[in-house]
């Protein structure tokens, strides 16, 4: 058996009827893929053999977006209707290239991949004997098998009894017969070479009455009713309060009565047992028509008759209301049953009887253990005891000199390691005090014009409209003459270069436009190679950023020796505002509308969280086009659905890619990668927000920049 099933084949076989429809649960709802009829010319019960004659109805196939194409063979195309076409007949493929005659049934079963599924089918009512009611101890139990089987029986396996509640009593049921449509499924299973597995054996009392309750059919208290009109299986099931209390048997000799015998015997049975006046009757079966709901509604208008419905199956392909499906379900109504049950064996409204053989569920295991597997195991579990006790007895000893002998061999490759690597760093520490004393010696004094220009550089980006017109060295300082169009951008000109002073100041107007004339001079800055090659060393060490290449100029050294010395409560940061986010350029856009509509639907998914969505399409993006302008944009936004996922090192191996191009995404890029170096409490994050303040000033990056320090400096500790 198999837990949970989520697709099922129920079958039965009534009289010469034989019916399987076929239902596959997607989540919560429950599929009708296909329905089947065959009808023999004699009934298995009560002829020897009995051969078949061509199907009553086709095969129903399910909507191609419900449907697996490697499950369903999508040349099937036949409709629900009776009169529908024929389906092309798969069991002819059994015996291809033969000339042997192929059973309509093996046709039958062929139409379905019940490989696939698991199978619910009937067993014959008049073959399960049933002991008085109470009888139910072990004790029982026991002497009523006893008394129906013989040992051989019983040892054979093919049997199954269970205690069941039934019209308001406890009693036990024993299937002792054959179960001839259980057999014709193996032999199929056989000729097929496939393996069955089978789930549920009931019998019809059981399964129509649990299915009854479980369709809600009784929504009322009160008397109700629940007739069902087969082949020649006719009983009606009575109901008070919701529990079944009564069977009756409909005597119908006809196979096909008139509206008005169904009627009257159905009458005849209710007054025979002196039910009550009944609120309800529903009706189901091959009987069970809309023209026999409207004639007893005619001639009862105090009881409300209607077709048992299916309210939790969905049947594709059809635009009927639920009276024409509950119509052309009618039929199948107990293989829906026996299907039901299968897949909501959890579901306390169904009994727990399974009539199937214990051979049959022994040989659908997949693992079998006899009495004597058991012995066997307990004979090698205890050996493989005695033997490593024994052993660990013996070595004990042995085992405890090797561990000192191990534990002084190790200590003392331990000094010996460690004496060695003293060595060895000694040597290392002395060449590179040698070397750094060199390099020191032939870069006194280098580089000062670059280390000046560079300062200059910084300053003046940060206060645009500021010109210099004249610079000029005198001894130690230079001094620098220029104009701007703001006054108070002298004094912090003047601030931000290494010991600035204002030396003169004088306005003029050129088109009505008043500027402003200075005059200032600061020392001449003359590079510490010592401090600058130790910090290299330091930086070489760990992950260099790609964005950081020069040098920090004076007046950044203070700031980034202030960022050593403060403690900050490293953690992620709030959202990026929306205003500051990059956006795509939509003439690029344009250009490839394949690729905006990917990008597009990968836009979607980053705004609705789907990690999975989202991910797989930006990979596809990044994988089919590695030419795209957009390509940086996209890892962009990966980067940052993976840094609020707290995924932090995935994230910088996509942001590392765009940090090596300078295009319109860098500002962005150096953002993001802040914020991860200051997710990670990696104290170099004040350089990138540095950097980005320095070269893109006026970009949205930098504006949320002055935003994530406001932040980081309010939680500083």
């Amino acid at each position: 058996m198999k837990k949970a099933p989520k697709e099922v084949f129920g079958i039965y076989q009534d009289g010469q009827i034989i019916r399987i429809v076929h239902l596959r649960r997607d989540g919560t709802e429950t599929y009708l893929l296909g329905v089947e009829s065959l009808s023999l010319e004699r009934d298995w019960y009560k002829e020897a053999q009995a051969n078949g004659t061509v199907a009553e109805s086709g095969f129903v196939p399910l909507e191609e977006s419900y449907l697996d194409a490697s499950d369903l063979d999508m040349n099937m195309s036949i409709s629900l209707n009776e009169g529908g076409g024929e389906a092309p007949q798969n069991g002819d493929a059994i015996h291809s290239g033969s000339r042997m005659e192929v059973s309509p049934t093996t046709k039958v079963y062929a139409k379905f991949p019940l490989h696939q599924g698991v199978i619910a089918l009937n067993v014959h009512e008049e073959h399960i004997q049933k002991d008085k009611p109470g009888l139910i101890s072990k004790k029982d139990l026991k002497a009523f098998r006893k008394n129906l089987l013989s040992r051989s029986q019983i040892k054979a396996g093919y049997w199954h009894s269970c205690v069941v509640k039934s019209e308001g009593e406890t009693r036990h049921w024993l299937h002792t017969g054959p179960n001839l449509l259980l057999d014709s499924l193996q032999e199929y299973a056989k000729e097929a070479n496939v393996k069955l597995y089978y789930q549920l054996a009931d019998a019809n009392d059981l399964v129509l009455t649990d299915y009854y309750r479980f369709s809600g059919a009784m929504e009322n208290g009160g008397i109700s009713l629940f007739a069902y009109l087969g082949r020649e299986y006719r009983k009606i099931f009575v109901f008070q309060d919701g529990e079944w209390f009564m069977t009756l048997p409909i005597h119908i000799n006809q196979d096909y009565p008139d509206n008005d015998v169904i009627f009257s015997k159905i009458a005849l049975a209710l007054d025979s047992a002196q039910v009550g006046e009944a609120e309800s009757i529903v009706l189901a079966g091959d009987l069970a028509n809309q023209q026999l709901i409207n004639y007893i509604n005619f001639q009862n208008v105090s009881m409300n008759a209607r077709l048992l419905s299916f309210p939790y199956l969905t049947v594709a392909q059809r635009q009927d209301g639920n009276e024409e499906k509950d119509q052309l379900l009618a039929p199948y109504a107990l293989a829906l049953a026996l299907a039901y049950k299968t897949l909501n064996m959890d579901n306390q409204v169904f009994g727990k009887c399974n009539f199937l053989p214990h051979r049959v569920l022994d040989n659908q295991k997949e693992l079998r253990m006899v009495w004597h597997g058991f012995i066997v195991l307990t004979l090698i579990f205890g050996l493989v005891l005695y033997t490593t006790t024994n052993f660990m007895g013996k070595n004990q000893k042995l085992r405890q000199i090797q561990q000192e002998n191990t534990d002084l061999t190790f200590q003392l490759n331990r000094l010996k390691a460690e004496n060695a690597i003293i060595e060895t760093l000694t040597e290392e520490i002395n060449r590179s005090k040698q070397g750094l004393e060199k390099l020191n010696t032939l870069l006194k004094g280098k580089n000062r014009w670059t280390e000046t220009l560079d300062q200059i550089n910084t300053v003046f980006a940060r206060y645009p409209q500021s010109w210099i017109t004249n610079m000029r060295q005198h001894e130690d300082r230079i001094a620098i003459s220029g104009i701007t169009a703001k006054r108070e951008h002298v004094s912090r000109l003047a601030e931000g270069l290494p010991d600035g002073c204002i030396r003169r100041v004088t306005h003029s107007k050129i088109r009505n436009q008043i500027i402003w004339i200075f005059e200032m001079d600061f020392v001449f800055s003359q590079i510490d190679w010592e401090e600058f090659i130790a910090r290299e060393s330091v930086i070489q060490q760990r992950p260099q950023p790609i964005a950081s290449r020069r040098r920090p100029s004076a007046k950044e050294r203070p700031v980034q020796e202030e960022v050593q010395s403060e403690t900050y409560g490293f953690r992620q940061l709030p959202d990026i505002l929306p205003a500051n986010l990059p956006t795509p350029d939509q003439e690029e856009l344009k250009q490839d509308t394949e690729f905006a509509r990917t990008f597009e639907s990968f836009m979607e998914a980053i705004q609705q969280g789907n990690m999975m969505e989202y991910r797989f399409i930006g990979y596809n993006l990044i994988n089919q086009y590695p030419d795209s302008n957009l390509l940086p944009l996209t890892r962009w936004w990966l980067a940052y659905r993976l840094y609020q996922e707290k995924e932090y090192t995935l994230a910088e191996e996509y942001l590392n890619l765009n940090l090596s191009q300078f295009d319109r995404y860098h500002p962005a890029s150096l953002l993001l990668k802040a914020r991860l170096r200051f997710a990670r409490s990696n104290p170099d994050f004040k350089q990138y927000y540095l950097t980005l303040q320095n070269e893109y000033p006026r970009s949205r990056a930098a504006h949320q920049a002055a935003l994530d320090q406001q932040y980081i400096q309010g939680g500083r500790r």
